[in-house]
């Protein structure tokens, strides 16, 4: 039960802080969601977040959930 990860707590801090708090459930899914943001944000003049905040909260929790498993 140890290392237990918290669904909900993702989802929140994601929502917050978006890809830096993916960092909770996972790493790699934070650091390339960090290139998308960066990458993407500048090439759109930030509208792609629109899409990518989204796509992050939700590959936040399922990345907590499998931690989980």
């Amino acid at each position: 039960m140890a290392n237990r990860k918290s669904v909900l707590l993702s989802l929140v801090l994601t929502f917050f802080l978006g890809p830096f708090d993916m960092l909770y459930s996972t790493v790699p899914g934070a650091l390339i969601m960090l290139v998308l943001y960066v990458a993407l944000g500048i090439v759109t003049l930030g509208w792609a977040i629109a899409v990518l905040h989204p796509i992050a909260m939700i590959w936040g929790a399922v990345a907590a959930d499998r931690a989980n498993r």
